[in-house]
């Protein structure tokens, strides 16, 4: 049974990462409603029902806010794809169920901040840490690739070709989502999307 000291510590625990939480939901609807710009570290740490000096207790900087949310984002994207359902069924069944998940992830608010973060800092030259950290979710993204279309005879690079295709339309009518609210001919689309995606995985 816990002492007093262990379950102190874990209440402490949980606090914690509650407000951790607060603070990174708080990054992403300010970014949501009013783009990257909006998202300073005081009103961030304002909306989290803060003083930034508190927030930095649990975030040293707002640049390590933002990692985290794009961080976060990375992983939602693997648990999604993490599923057994993904790996059974014809190819055509599961580049179907593929892209759904993909296009599920790309319309909620995590990835949309996570894309505001990205373009605001392209213009900055990474630190190696970062380099590192793209480069890591890449090798992940082609590993978790290899194991939903198992049957595909392409080569690592062929199939870093073929989630860029589908990865780059789904952006785009993600943008084009938020831009005007309703997509004309989104399913069409996503359809087209799937048929070439499953003609490059066939190596047709």
């Amino acid at each position: 049974m816990p002492d007093n000291g262990e379950l102190v510590l874990g209440r402490q625990a949980l606090k914690s990462k509650n407000t951790r939480e607060k603070i990174l939901q708080s990054a992403i609807s300010l970014i949501k409603e009013g783009g990257y710009s909006s998202a300073s570290a005081s009103k961030i740490a304002e909306r989290a029902g803060m003083t930034w000096g508190a927030a930095q207790h649990h975030f040293g900087s707002k640049d390590e806010i933002l990692d985290t949310v794009m961080m976060l984002s990375h992983e939602k994207f693997t648990a999604l794809m993490a599923t057994p359902d993904l790996r059974q069924g014809s190819l055509s069944d599961r580049v179907d169920l593929f892209v759904d998940r993909m296009w599920e992830h790309y319309q909620g608010d995590l990835y949309l901040a996570s894309q505001e973060i990205l373009l605001a800092s392209r213009t900055v030259d990474p630190p190696s840490t970062k380099v590192a950290m793209f480069e890591r979710t890449a090798r992940e993204h082609i590993e978790t690739l290899r194991e939903i279309f198992f049957d595909t005879e392409l080569d690592d690079e062929h199939i870093r070709e073929a989630l860029v295709f589908i990865h780059c339309l789904l952006t785009g009518l993600a943008i084009e989502k938020v831009l005007e609210t309703e997509i004309r001919n989104a399913d069409r689309h996503i359809r087209r999307g799937k048929l070439m995606l499953l003609t490059i995985l066939s190596n047709i």
